[in-house]
């Protein structure tokens, strides 16, 4: 098998490991009956206001490319005016899987209903994006947008979201990826992903305020397991 159809192989069989980008939902899915886990740490050590931030997220796959998830949002220190969480789904189904697979073409939609831990009461988070792997290079791009309430973003608001995954090798991806507007998720973020094996997964990337109000940069740490 040549080099570059290699990875488009490599790229497929490893994506049950990922849920996520950094914090942007993927085209990936939790296979049917197994569970996923997650932990994010984004660190600030320097400067005034938040010094760190915590996310946890839990997935379990329930088949027809479609995933239960629960996320606990922006715990940390001091404690964010968003810390919630999320109770939703997430659906992925491929494209012409029979007739293009190696395009890897998918609809992903996703609905998470916010329960804010600091008084803010419910609200949402909808999103849906369309993604496919670049032919020869396997890159996958993924492009959509959002809306969300006051609950997760500090105010109500929606707008665009893109990423980019590129593997380098059977364990080594570059990541990418980017949230408009002016609220707490308005950062770029580029980063990579390391596999240990096939169910483990870990990604340092870097923070970049892109719109955000607190206008910070941060280092971005991740740990999941699909078990």
């Amino acid at each position: 098998m040549r080099p570059l159809g290699s990875l488009v192989v490599l790229a497929t069989g490893l994506a049950n490991g990922q849920q996520a980008i950094v914090n942007m939902p993927s085209a990936d899915v939790t296979p049917k009956g197994r569970h996923f886990v997650m932990h994010e740490t984004q660190a600030r050590g320097w400067g005034p206001g938040r010094s760190w931030s915590g996310t946890n997220f839990y997935a379990y796959g329930v088949g027809r490319s479609t995933e239960l998830a629960v996320t606990s949002y922006n715990g940390g220190a001091p404690l964010a005016r968003t810390f919630s969480t999320g109770v939703g789904f997430k659906s992925a189904p491929q494209l012409w899987r029979e007739s293009r697979p190696k395009l890897e073409a998918k609809l992903t939609v996703g609905q998470m209903m916010i329960l804010n831990h600091r008084g803010s009461g419910l609200g949402s988070f909808t999103y849906s994006h369309g993604s496919f792997r670049i032919p020869r290079l396997a890159t996958r791009i993924s492009a959509g947008g959002w809306a969300g309430t006051r609950q997760l973003f500090e105010r109500n608001t929606g707008g665009a979201l893109l990423g980019a995954e590129h593997p380098l090798s059977k364990r080594w991806v570059l990541l990418g990826e980017w949230f408009s507007g002016r609220h707490d998720f308005g950062y770029a973020i580029p980063g990579v992903l390391f596999h240990p094996d096939k169910r483990q997964m870990i990604v340092v990337g870097w923070k970049i305020p892109t719109g955000a109000p607190d206008g910070k940069s941060a280092l971005v740490l991740e740990y999941g397991i699909t078990f």
